[in-house]
């Protein structure tokens, strides 16, 4: 009962500022690193939410979006501060979902994955109650329009032993539910996307647990579909994690760009897309974003773009933002001196 008592009052708020102004424009460019991205089919524009601090409780999220020429920031005052979540656009629901990641106890150096889930639209956040979802970070989730609920797979738990979850959720009227232990295997920073010409959710790549120190770097392609997980493909794109994917909804194709192809090396900054049959490369010319770990990319529908922002690249933090108009890539704002965070590629464990 609770549960649709919580999402019940968010309905009411969101549907009322469905048309709402967004905040005036803030030319300061974010300087966001794990952030999560989707696209708000409302205000017609993509959305980001992330910070750069450390995600001390009770720190906040700041939220920004992508006017198509700058970012502006939306609110301070966004979920509770994580690293390494998931996000979604509800379209069952209205709202935006942010759910998971790694989160610093207050007052401790002690780190720890987090279950929680987080609905809003625009200024207006409020806590998912009562559900039972593990912990976990470094997990894939998106929006099924053919089942009309959020689909979670996989990631990792910060801090504690045991094999890494190898299962898939489902957001519900009821909150979480497990759907199936079946699919790809244990996996983190996979990248998993809904194809809306196919009614079907794609998934590829992702790092698997380190096995006597050794970690696999995936390069299979999985489908979801009417409840089920099957394995479509093991052949195309080199294996990778922390890649960007897309469905490009005027062509009709998922884009893959980028990742890294082993712990601490073989960067890649390739770009392959899947026809809902096979892998093709896209051949590039420069200019390109360049190599890119664990990049926000979302497609704009509202602009029929992809667009990418920041990352990881050679020279550590980047915040600079990319379009592909599906032809090539451009730089559309200038990239500021990112500050300094000692942060370079990272194991996912």
């Amino acid at each position: 009962m609770q549960i649709h008592i919580t999402i019940a009052v968010l309905m009411l708020g969101v549907t009322a500022s469905a048309s709402a102004q967004w905040p005036a424009p803030d030319s300061t460019t974010p300087r966001l690193s794990h952030a999560v991205g989707y696209f708000d089919p409302f205000a017609r524009r993509v959305v980001i939410v992330g910070d750069s601090a450390q995600p001390r409780a009770p720190a906040r999220h700041g939220v920004w979006s992508w006017s198509g020429a700058r970012w502006e920031r939306v609110t301070d005052s966004g979920p509770p501060a994580r690293t390494n979540a998931a996000a979604a656009f509800d379209r069952q629901r209205n709202v935006a979902v942010v759910t998971g990641g790694i989160r610093q106890r207050r007052d401790t150096a002690v780190y720890e994955s987090i279950a929680e889930s987080w609905l809003g639209r625009a200024t207006e956040w409020q806590p998912l109650a009562g559900t039972d979802m593990a912990p976990r970070d470094h997990h894939v989730m998106v929006f099924d329009a053919s089942r009309g609920s959020v689909v979670l797979f996989g990631g990792t738990t910060y801090g504690t032993r045991g094999p890494w979850p190898a299962d898939t959720w489902e957001l519900g009227a009821s909150g979480w539910a497990p759907i199936a232990s079946d699919g790809p295997s244990a996996r983190a920073r996979s990248a998993m996307v809904y194809d809306s010409r196919r009614g079907e959710v794609v998934l590829f790549g992702g790092v698997g647990e380190a096995v006597d120190g050794v970690q696999t770097f995936q390069g299979d392609t999985w489908i979801w579909k009417a409840g089920r997980w099957r394995r479509a493909a093991t052949n195309g794109p080199r294996g990778r994690y922390a890649h960007g994917m897309v469905f490009d909804e005027r062509v009709g194709v998922v884009l893959m760009y980028s990742g890294a192809g082993a712990h601490r090396g073989a960067p890649l900054s390739d770009m392959w897309q899947w026809d809902g049959a096979r892998w093709t490369e896209i051949p590039l010319s420069a200019p390109t974003p360049g190599f890119r770990y664990q990049p926000v990319m979302v497609y704009d529908a509202a602009r029929q773009r992809t667009l990418l922002y920041g990352g990881y690249g050679a020279s550590g933090s980047l915040y600079d933002t990319w379009e592909w108009d599906g032809a090539r890539w451009s730089r559309v704002n200038p990239q500021t001196p990112p500050r300094s965070t000692g942060a370079g590629l990272i194991e996912a464990r």
